[in-house]
């Protein structure tokens, strides 16, 4: 901007602005009037502040646009009209039309709301322009693009899109002819104002090289108060493909009102581990309530074997560790100590209401106390409580930076800490404060792997945020002092005053594994916003889940369910889930798949909690198949219920639970299996079976069809079978996990009366396969030098192949060949020396 421009725009007063078009050189100056439009919300009230001093920037005597680079981005710059004049009869949709005379500014553009650029709405505040004009050229590779494109559009009220002429996209409008004095079709108020609509459409609509995309914005009549506008161009996200038996692939439960127990989904069970009451293993004493934050620290990597850190939010405060591992028979964990970490000594004085904290990429647990009450019993400079506090699961102590004394973490400030999340290479940490400031901080380690020194920032929203939502997509990191005790027992204080901007409740901050984004929670506006942090700046800040209404299917079912408020714990696995936990609302634990979008909704919902209790925590082994979280303080006269002990179990306070696949946690269903010693026999022979059902069972049901006894309940029976034919087996195995499905061997054993000779070769001679298809194998084991003979007849006694041959000793192996033959039933009769036996052959084609 030109300084004569800038200096100008200075004369106004804060509830007026300039607007400058250079279309025609003309300058023009508007100030707004009240609008004439419903009585604002509670929210819409708390940003007139925001609103009187939310020009940004005004028109520029800029040069010419040159075509973007796909994809698009918010806040990009475009070109505009705003004269109020229809361009119905002009071709200012293609890239041939001339806008080098148009004005240029950065999305989002309007009025009336926080923007970036402020556009013209014209001299008459009570009769507007209906109808703004946005143009940007982009140059388009379409080798490089997906299938799909994602077009993202923030329209305040309605718009029409067109890509080089060709109308494709038309939201809010009427349907049919339109010209620039057309109105929208309905209003857009309040936090729909500032959502992007999400539209996909295939790469064909682009051609190779520079596209148009050209846009035109109707009001909804000339006393609207405000008018806003922007829009992202990127690829598609791809469609996320749930791999079953994941922990994250589940059927949404149905919405509901708290229950006297537990709800998760029917693909999944879970496990009671650690409950308010129980005696520690350490003989240290009993378990306090309130349970928050769990954090799983692997030993070794292990998904098996593992500590397990659960806060307790109380004053004083306390956090337990739990030393455990899985029963690989039993798919149960198993608690081998259990015990509290000792805060109350002159070191640390004490910790109050420890709430929510972290997992560090070394190994170690994070606490959060979100307390500030002042005091410095031992004389350090600090204040006592209002820290993070590192702990070592292994020792279950606090650790100590070289200074010979157990210390919190006080470059990172003193707060109403809530959760702590550290990125991978260990040198940035993301945390928030509920209460206070309500900021979102971040810390940057001096050395990788140690929080005991570095800098601090606090985030700053470039535009204030407006009806909760984001109004553009940009902020930046303020430093905040933070290198002696006085400014480390006073940031929260010097970040406000620095202008880092308030959540309302940020209660959790997490980094996608997926994009790398940092999420975060604001309990009190009801939402999860996430951001990408470029390192003194901010880009693509959106809400990413929350304040709006879902549709969930449950089995078919179509349910719409409000989110609702409390955003409280975040978690993410593997596949980019992110887990949300509510301790708000109906406390819900919501899963939000990673390529959701606002517009284009992907959410589940998976547990309800007991009765008066909210979900805290929740943390993964590294395998991602198991989930620990909290419930904390639940109705004390919630029923019992059956966890994957398959015992009765009760949620009546505070608790930790583990969650799995069905299949991946505790006794399983029998798979019944079983064999025979012998499936073709003579009259009166006795047939030994033997169970093969996997699962461990416990019981047993055969049923024996043709034999005595004809049923069983021993785990490997014995039958004999007195009368010739052919019979069914069947097997039911049961335990605790209950029956298995009958596995029924249809024609298993055939009885004949051929083959009751004398068989003095039991043991020594195998005939396989049986049935056949014609190629047959028959295996000796027996001692060398003995003749052997080996004759094959048909039912009605006919000879139809002999072979005669020496024993070797040992395994031997003689082939037979009954291709040749049509008959369907065969006795081999075998001699070997003076044994012999006979022995009857299927042949199917």
């Amino acid at each position: 901007m030109k300084k004569s421009l800038l200096s100008l725009s200075l004369l106004f007063s804060l509830w007026s602005f300039a607007v400058i078009n250079f279309n025609t050189g003309n300058f023009s100056v508007t100030t707004p009037a009240k609008a004439d439009e419903a009585k604002p919300t509670t929210a819409e009230k708390n940003t007139t502040a925001d609103k009187k001093v939310a020009v940004t920037t005004v028109a520029t005597m800029m040069p010419p646009l040159t075509p973007a680079a796909y994809p698009l981005s918010k806040d990009s710059e475009w070109s505009y009209f705003d004269l109020g004049t229809g361009l119905d009869a002009t071709d200012w949709k293609l890239s041939s039309y001339d806008v080098s005379a148009w004005s240029t500014g950065e999305a989002p553009l309007g009025y009336g709301d926080p923007t970036k650029t402020v556009i013209s709405y014209g001299p008459d505040a009570g009769n507007k322009y209906i109808t703004s004009y946005f143009v940007r050229d982009m140059d388009i590779t379409l080798s490089e693009v997906a299938d799909m494109v994602e077009f993202g559009i923030r329209r305040d009220d309605g718009v029409i899109v067109y890509v080089n002429g060709v109308e494709v996209i038309r939201d809010n409008m009427p349907t049919g002819a339109i010209n620039y004095l057309t109105n929208s079709a309905s209003i857009i108020d309040g936090a729909d104002e500032k959502r992007f609509q999400v539209f996909h459409l295939p790469k064909s609509i682009f051609q190779e090289g520079v596209n148009r995309i050209a846009v035109e914005m109707h009001n909804r009549d000339g006393q609207s108060s405000d008018l806003g506008f922007d829009m992202y161009i990127k690829d598609a996200p791809e469609d996320f493909v749930c791999e079953e038996g994941h922990i994250g692939c589940f059927t949404s439960i149905m919405p509901t009102s708290q229950m006297p127990y537990l709800i998760i989904p029917e693909e999944h069970k879970f496990q009671l581990l650690f409950k308010q009451g129980d005696a520690y293993m350490d003989g240290s004493g009993t378990v306090p309530g309130n349970h928050d934050f769990t954090g799983y620290v692997p030993m070794e990597g292990s998904s098996e074997l593992g500590y397990l850190a659960v806060n307790h939010e109380n004053n004083p405060g306390g956090v337990s560790i739990l030393d455990m591992h899985l029963d690989e028979e039993t798919n149960l964990w198993v608690l081998d100590n259990t015990q509290p970490v000792e805060f109350q000594n002159n070191d640390l004085v004490t910790t109050i209401r420890n709430c929510s904290g972290g997992v560090t990429p070394w190994g170690t647990i994070i606490t959060a106390e979100e307390n500030t009450s002042g005091g410095d019993a031992n004389g350090d400079n600090y204040q006592d409580v209002g820290w993070l506090v590192e702990i070592d699961p292994v020792t279950a102590q606090v650790m100590e930076y070289g200074n010979g004394k157990q210390e919190k973490l006080w470059a990172m400030g003193r707060m109403n800490h809530e959760n702590v999340v550290v990125s991978a290479d260990g040198t940035t940490a993301y945390y928030g404060e509920d209460g206070g400031t309500h900021c979102v901080y971040k810390f940057v380690a001096d050395n990788a792997n140690d929080l005991s020194s570095g800098t601090v920032y606090v985030l700053h929203l470039d535009t204030a945020l407006s009806s909760n939502e984001p109004t553009s997509s940009t902020a930046t990191w303020i430093e905040v002092p933070n290198a002696t005790a006085a400014d480390r027992n006073t940031m929260t204080a010097n970040a406000a005053a620095l202008g880092g901007t308030a959540f309302n409740g940020v209660e959790d901050c997490e980094i996608s594994p997926i994009d790398g984004k940092v999420y975060f929670t604001a309990k009190g506006l009801d939402r999860v916003y996430r951001f990408t942090d470029n390192g003194t700046t901010v880009s693509d800040f959106e809400t990413f889940v929350g304040g709006m209404d879902y549709e969930l299917d449950v089995n078919g079912t179509s349910y719409t369910e409000p989110w609702g408020d409390g955003n409280d714990n975040l978690t993410f696995d593997d596949k980019g889930n992110l887990w949300v936990l509510q301790d708000g609302g109906l406390n819900y634990i919501w899963v939000i798949r990673p390529n959701h979008s606002q517009g284009a909704p992907q959410v589940l919902l998976h547990s309800s909690m007991p009765a008066g209790s909210e979900p805290t925590g929740l943390t993964f082994t590294p395998d991602f198949k198991y989930g620990f979280f909290s419930v904390q303080h639940p109705n004390g006269s919630n029923n019992a219920q059956v966890d994957a002990t398959f015992e009765d179990v009760n949620i009546n306070a505070s608790a930790t639970v583990v969650i799995a696949n069905r299949s991946q946690l505790g006794v399983q269903t029998p798979v019944a299996d079983f064999s025979a010693d012998d499936v073709e026999v003579g009259q009166g022979q006795v047939v030994t079976f033997t169970d093969l059902s996997t699962n461990n069972p416990t019981s047993w049901s055969w049923t024996f069809e043709g034999g005595e006894p004809a049923t069983s309940t021993d785990a490997n029976p014995t039958v004999t079978y007195a009368e010739e034919g052919t019979y069914n087996v069947t097997l039911v195995s049961t335990n605790v996990a209950g029956d298995s499905e009958a596995n029924l061997k249809n024609d298993y054993i055939v009885v004949d009366s051929a083959l009751g000779l004398e068989d003095t070769l039991k043991g020594m001679v195998s005939i396989y396969p049986n049935p056949t298809r014609g190629q047959v194998t028959v295996e000796l084991n027996g001692e060398a030098g003995q003749d052997v003979a080996i004759e094959i007849y048909d039912l009605v006694g006919r000879k139809v192949a002999v072979e005669q041959t020496q024993s070797v000793g040992g395994s031997q192996k003689i082939d037979l060949n009954l291709t040749q033959f049509n008959e369907q039933v065969f006795i081999i009769n075998i001699k070997v020396g003076e044994k012999s036996g006979s022995y009857k052959m299927i042949k199917v084609n």
